[in-house]
């Protein structure tokens, strides 16, 4: 028989992962990695880019699939319009606006400075994910206004997505 090793809070090695992968920084940890960070400004930075030029980004695939617009349907014309300093047009597209161009400024960062800066930065994202949970409150957030869109607004959902009520 062996010994079992209790964490030092008394509760149990598994609880004690579990309840530290909890904690965990997400967003942190995908800028970290440098390519990943990369990755996700370019694809960003195409997508706004196709947009701002009246091209045809990459089409929502829950929007094309099921017709049913996703919890970020019209975010990106949102963001080039608070670009723009149009405020009250990016609010009224998609609320999220804002949240989205700062987490694109950080993966930007992230994947453009030298270690120096970077990892400062990285460090910071992570101490104030950990101490608030913004992540997941954002994701929260994201979908409890998708649904309030989707339940309350859905002819202007639908219309801001190029669809017809």
């Amino acid at each position: 028989m062996g010994a079992r090793v209790d964490a030092p809070s008394g509760s149990s090695p598994l609880l004690a992962e579990a309840q530290r992968g909890m904690t965990a920084s997400p967003f942190a940890s995908m800028l970290r990695s440098r390519p990943a960070a990369a990755l996700l400004a370019g694809i960003t930075a195409l997508q706004l880019g196709l947009v701002a030029f009246g091209l045809p980004g990459w089409p929502c695939p829950l929007l094309h699939g099921l017709g049913i617009p996703c919890p970020g349907c019209g975010l990106s014309r949102a963001a080039l319009e608070l670009l723009h300093g149009q405020w009250r047009a990016a609010l009224s597209r998609h609320a999220f606006a804002p949240a989205f161009l700062v987490a694109w400024v950080a993966v930007c960062g992230t994947s453009l400075l030298p270690e120096g800066l970077r990892l400062p930065l990285i460090d910071g994202v992570e101490r104030l994910e950990r101490r608030t949970g913004f992540s997941a409150l954002l994701l929260a957030g994201l979908v409890l206004y998708w649904i309030a869109r989707w339940t309350f607004a859905r002819e202007t959902l639908l219309l801001l997505t190029g669809r017809q009520p």
